[in-house]
């Protein structure tokens, strides 16, 4: 009987099939989590960049209430006026956040945790009165006696 020798030193095929395999998989599960750690990434500054919108236009939108109230006391009489505006109760869904009126005339709209505020310097005729409300219970005052500007009504 014959015996068929054939040198099986050199023949790396299956081997090359499994290592060709196993590095195809480890390929992969790298450019996943490549892709979602930045997917995350990316997310996450789309979240800061629409809350500093949304502070944005809520505090230039109180600036023009409060110069609308200047105009108006500006007209020599005495009023009181009030305007309840209609903002979201949170920015980015999740995020509640402050108006803070300051004596010296800066509006300045603040999220604690999103960790960004929006501020805006008034220049106005009329004395401001400051003050802080928080979201969802927004309301801009123009009172007399003295006639003044304030946040969250007339004391």
């Amino acid at each position: 009987m014959k015996r068929n020798s054939h040198n099986l030193d050199d023949d790396t095929r299956a081997v090359s099939i499994a290592i060709t395999h196993a590095l195809t998989v480890a390929i992969t599960t790298v450019l996943v989590s490549g892709l979602l750690i930045s997917s995350g990434t990316l997310l996450e500054s789309q979240e800061e960049r629409v809350g500093d919108d949304q502070l944005s236009e809520i505090g230039s939108d109180v600036v023009s209430y409060i110069n609308e109230f200047d105009r108006l006391n500006g007209t020599g009489t005495e009023v009181t006026a009030t305007v309840t505006p209609n903002y979201p109760d949170r920015i980015v869904g999740t995020y509640v956040y402050n108006i803070e009126l300051y004596d010296d005339g800066t509006v300045e709209v603040r999220s604690n945790r999103l960790g960004q505020s929006a501020a805006f310097e008034i220049d106005t005729d009329t004395n401001i009165e400051g003050g802080t409300v928080a979201s969802g219970n927004i309301e801009i005052n123009l009172c007399k006696n003295p006639q003044r500007i304030t946040l969250g009504g007339c004391n």
